[in-house]
Parts: structure tokens; sequence; C-alpha cells
């Protein structure tokens, strides 16, 4: 799984959870808010019918109680009741609960009409109460005016009135029962007193109206005080609650969810870490482990380590003939030869340490085993040839080895010497640190030099094969060092490249040649690098340089290194266009010195070619560089391009190209590199 998917995999994993989190969140709180109201609602019901039972208590004691408290406390009741159908979710979630409460409504509003028959009936018996007190009141006066047989009668009433007012406070039906014969007894006895007997009488009607009405009052009590009523309140709270328990339980499984996809979430992250971790580390071609993973092991463990450093050689002209995909295989079926070599007591571990490098770093206790191992890795491949697809492929492969740190470093160095032997052991005559300090030391010397413009152009003359006379000028980069002497800048292109300053010196030098040679009636050549090319601030400015000097373009010429693979032929076409529109000419320098790519003349329609100078030197004496020579002059004359011999140094050499018709020759024999152009031949 790439990376970008993985990326993709976390964020939509992370984002399901946050949200999964989020309505959780909003979910939970909705719930715990809509219950804990609810509830609060079931309990102010409650106590607001225990204060409606209260009151209407109050109502049975006392004489003088305002109604209308009675009457709000009911609206406010079924307000009450009312409300729970305006409760968020109430209706799609508590059907049960509704129900329930439906059937207290209705309960409720039979008690509200029991509650206007008590306010009627609890009206007639308080009225006769209160009669009743002020009759006794009144006889007890008159119980001393009275005749002796008059007084038991009396007491008789005052019974009967007590009798009544326990039964009433009471609500004993059974204690009222008790009085009916004395009633019976008063209602046919007759006071000799008239006043008394009145009185009597008056005492005796509220006592039979009480005795009436109670019956039904204490009916109507009953109702009111039905415990069946809050029975059905409390079943309705306890459907609510067993309701809200199946959402809790809904609301806990998606906790449980939540939680595991949490988990899940978090595994997924940190697999994915580890796992990028470890790919970080490989190489996703061969699966072997890449530089990274090296410089690990190497910086983990504090052994005594040896390096194997395996190299495919001229593995890009594999590439180029083979084409990049079967170049992958190739590192493939090495890297699986490299895993399939034994290794006893040294605890190897494998490594692809560059496009066409192998390592393979092991502890070493012995170092005088060290070339025999390098061997026995260079005798697998030896042995056998690599098999890919069916057909053989033998590639050369060069071994070196080191136990000298840093190895790698050290084990570069060697495979990029001139090592006459393979395998080969890194030994301290490779001077690697007089190397890196010469590195060092020369880096710090090309940045001092271009900051204070000592980097200087010198011109060395190029003249005709049949006049000798000067023809046009090749630009050469000089250093001015400490000591105020001009040296070549050739040891510095290596470091140039390496610490990227290439650009800067190729800048400085087309600058300052062009100043230099603006008003100079000859030709000139510039070297121009496959980097320079393809470096847009370079090509930006040389376009800047040739628009300032009118005309100039007709008199340069750029010279291309022909030892460097051109690997980008749009963008070497693109540049040569563009430089011929202002009469520019393109040269291929040191031709014969690197592929010698006849193509690439054709090509890139060059205009001169530029015979090496490790073809020319020896050209009096060595045939095979004659043959190579005479075949360019050959070509470039077919092809209607113009040849220029370098190296040209003495006599014999001279008259030896001159032979071969070559057009233009330069070297030491006629003038040197000079820090101003020569205008006329010594």
């Amino acid at each position: 799984m790439r990376i970008s998917q993985k990326l993709l995999l976390t964020f939509i994993l992370g984002l399901l959870a946050l949200v999964s989190l989020f309505v959780f969140n909003a979910f939970s709180h909705r719930y715990f808010t809509d219950r804990n109201y609810i509830e609060l609602q079931f309990k102010s019901i409650e106590i607001a019918e225990k204060k409606l039972d209260y009151e209407i208590l109050h109502n049975t004691f006392f004489l003088y109680v305002n109604q209308d408290i009675l009457n709000q406390q009911i609206e406010d009741i079924k307000a009450m009741l009312a409300n729970f159908y305006t409760i968020h979710g109430m209706i799609h979630k508590h059907q049960q609960t509704l129900l329930a409460l439906e059937e207290h409504t209705l309960a409720f509003d039979k008690k509200i009409q029991a509650i206007y028959d008590f306010q009627t009936k609890n009206s007639v018996v308080k009225n006769a109460t209160a009669a009743i007190v002020t009759l006794q009141e009144n006889l007890f006066k008159a119980e001393t005016t009275t005749h002796p047989s008059d007084r038991k009668v009396l007491a008789m009433i005052n019974n009967i009135a007590g009798t009544i007012l326990l039964a009433k406070n009471a609500q004993d039906v059974q204690i009222m029962n008790t009085i009916h014969h004395d009633i019976d007894t008063l209602s046919k006895y007759q006071f000799e007193n008239e006043h008394t007997m009145k009185l009597a009488r008056t005492a005796l009607f509220h006592f039979k109206v009480i005795i009436e009405a109670y019956p039904q009052f204490i009916t109507i009590m009953t109702q009111i005080n039905d415990p069946k009523l809050m029975e059905t309140l409390n079943r309705a709270k306890t459907l609510f609650i067993n309701e809200s328990e199946v959402q809790l339980q809904s609301i806990t499984q998606f906790s449980h969810l939540l939680v595991f996809l949490y988990i899940i979430s978090i595994g997924l992250i940190t697999f994915f870490l580890i796992k990028s971790e470890k790919e970080s580390r490989l190489d996703t071609l061969t699966q072997l482990g890449n530089r990274k993973a090296y410089e690990d092991r190497i910086t983990r463990n504090h052994k005594s380590y040896a390096l194997i450093l395996i190299n495919i050689k001229k593995f890009k002209h594999y590439n180029d003939f083979y084409g990049i995909h079967e170049g992958d295989k190739l590192l493939q079926a090495t890297a699986k030869r490299i895993l399939s070599i034994p290794f006893h007591e040294v605890n190897p571990t494998f490594y692809r340490l560059g496009a066409d490098d192998f390592g393979i770093l092991f502890e070493l206790k012995a170092k005088h085993r060290l070339l025999h191992i390098a061997q026995h890795v260079l005798d697998t491949f030896s042995k056998e040839p690599i098999m890919i697809d069916g057909e053989i492929r033998t590639p050369s492969i060069a071994v070196v080895a080191s136990s000298t740190s840093p190895l790698l470093e050290t084990a570069d160095m060697v495979l990029k010497s001139k090592q006459q032997s393979n395998p080969t052991l890194y030994h301290e005559g490779f001077n690697l640190r007089e190397i890196i300090k010469d590195n060092v030391t020369k880096v710090r010397e090309l940045k001092e030099a271009l900051e204070k413009n000592r980097i200087v152009p010198f011109y060395q003359p190029i003249v005709s094969a049949h006049t000798h006379k000067i023809q046009k000028y090749e630009v050469l980069a000089r250093i001015i060092l400490a000591d105020n002497q001009p040296y070549t800048i050739f040891p510095y292109l290596r470091i140039a490249k390496e610490s990227n300053l290439y650009g800067e010196l190729t800048r400085t030098i087309i600058q300052q040649s062009f100043t230099a040679l603006a008003h100079s009636d000859k030709d000139f050549s510039v070297n121009i690098s496959i980097n320079d090319i393809l470096n847009q601030e370079t090509v930006a400015m040389i376009c800047t340089m040739l628009e300032r000097y009118k005309y100039i373009g007709q008199r340069v010429i750029f010279e291309i290194l022909e030892s460097e693979s051109i690997e980008d032929y749009d963008a070497i076409r693109q540049f040569i266009t563009k430089v011929r529109t202002y009469g520019c000419r393109i040269a291929v320098d040191d031709f014969g010195s690197g592929y010698s790519n006849f193509a690439h003349i054709l090509n890139l329609s060059i205009d001169i070619i530029k015979i090496d100078g490790s073809l020319i030197k020896n050209i009096d004496t060595d045939a095979k560089a004659n043959t190579i020579v005479e075949t360019i002059i050959s070509f470039a004359r077919n092809a209607s391009i113009r040849t220029v011999a370098e190296y040209v140094h003495t006599e014999a050499v001279k008259h030896h190209v001159e032979n071969l018709q070559v057009d233009e020759l330069q070297g030491f024999y006629f003038y040197e590199p000079s820090a101003v152009p020569i205008n006329h031949i010594n």
C-alpha cells in the first residue's frame, strides 16, 4: 500500500472516530438531558398531586379556604401531563410510557370530577358542622335554666355533636352510625323550654344533614384518595425507566463500538507507522535494506564491522541497451544471488546502497579473513550465470571490502579507484583522509575564489591547419590562489559539481569572456556541460548576455563535452535551437574520449568536432589512435562538420594531423593559454 493510501485511510479512520465521538457526545448528552428532565417532570407531578391531596384535606378541616388555590393546582397538573407530549423524542421513543400516562390522565380526570363533587358536599358538611358548634354554645347557656330531665338530653346532643365531629375528622362511617339511636331519641323528645326546644330542633336538622351527606362525602373522599391514581403514575414512570434503559443499552453499545473503533484506529495508525518506519528502511525493488537501514545499524551498534561492496559494472550501459525494466530485473536477480551466498559466524545483513551498489555488512572478528570472504562473494557470481526470463545474463561484478571506518566511504573510494585486482581490500595506501582533506581544501578555495572574483578566463588560440593563422580562441577557466598565481580549474571541476558550485563557475567565465571579447573580431568558444544546459539560471544568463552584446552570437561557439552522457535530448535540442537564433555554433569537445556516439553528432546538428587530446598526443606513433582519428575526420568531412585537433604539442604531431586533413589545430606547439587574447602569430 502506497504512503498516500495509508495517509488517506488513516485520515478516514480518524475522521470517522471524530464524527462518531461527536455523534455519541451529542446523542448521550441529549439522552441524559431528556431523561433527567422527564424524571423531574414525573417528580413534579407526584409532588403536585400530593399537594393537591393536602389541599383537599385542608379543606375538610378548615371552614374558610380559598378554592382558587385548589383549582389552580388542578390546572397546573393538567398542564404538566400535557407537556409530556411536547418533549423531544417522547412520542417516538416512549410509546408505552405515553399509554400509561394516558391511563393516569383518565384517572386524574375522574379525580377532578370527584374533587368538584367534594367541594359541593364539603360545603354542606362544613356549614352544618359550623352551625352545630354555634348551637352547642347556645344550648350550654340554656342548660342552667332547663329542667333536670332536659339536661340529660342536652348532654346527649353534646355527645352527638362530638361524635359527628370525631367521625368527620376521622372520616369513619362506623362512628357516624353509632349516633342513629340518639338522633331517633332526640327526634321524639320534647323540651319544656320553647327556646331550648327550638335550638334542639335546629341541631337535629343539622345532625340529619350531616348524617345524610356523610356517606356520599366519604365515598367522594375515597375516590379522591384512590391509591390506583398514584400507581398509574408510578407505572408510567417505571415504563419510562425501562424504555430509557433500552436506549441506554444502545448508547452503551455505541460507546463500545466507539471504543472499538478508537482502538482499531490507534492500532491501524500504529501498524502503519511501524510498517512505514520499516519500509523507510527497505529498498522496495530488491527488498534489501536501504542506505538509511545501513546507517542506523552502523550508528546503533558499536561493534567491529566490515563491509563488502558489490558493484554491477557498466550498469548504465545495460540499462540503456535492455531498458529500465530489464535493468530492474537484473538488480532483483543480483539481490537474490547475494542473499543466497552462505556465510558462517559473521551475522550478515544485506543492503542496496546505490543505483547499482550492494552491500553486505557483517561482524568481523578476524581481519585476515576479510579478503577470503570477499573472494567467496565474487566466486558465487562467477560460478553460475544469472538467469532472467530464461536468458543468461553475465554482468561484470566488482567486489571491494573494507574494515576501516567509515566503511562505505572507504569501500566506495576503492571502487572508484583504478584498482587492478578483483576483489580489492581497502588499505591505508588509498589515503582516504588525505583525499577528504584535499576535497575540503579545494571547496574552500573555490568558494573563496568565486566570492573574490579570482576565477578568470584565459584564452588559447586555435589556428588554421593550412595557414597557421589564429582563427578563434577557446576560453579556459583559471583560478587565482593565495600566491596570486593562476592554476588550471580542472582539479576543481569535480568539487564544483559535488558542492553545487558548477553553475556559478560557468556563469562567471561566460560573463567575463563575453565582456572581454565583445569588441574583438575573432570567434571564441566556451565550454558548457550538460548540467549547465539543464540549469535554467545559466541558460537565462546566456540569453541575457547574447541580448546585451548585439551580433556577438555570430562569433560564439558553445563546446559541449562529449565525455558526458546525454540523456535528455529534448533539453539539449531546445538549448541549441535557442542559441542558434543568435547565430551561435555548437561544437562537441573531447570527442573520442567518451562514448564517441556518432548518433549524437547527427541528432544534434553539430558544427564542429574537437578531437580529444588523448588520441592526438601520440598519434604519430600510435596506429590505433591514428585509425580512430582518421575515421572521425572522414565522418566529419562527409557530414560537412569542421574538425579541430587538440593537444598538438610537437612538430611531428602537427605534420601527422595535417596529413589527415584536419581543419584546425590547438596546442602548446602553437600557443599556451594567456590572460589576454593574442592577435598575431609570434
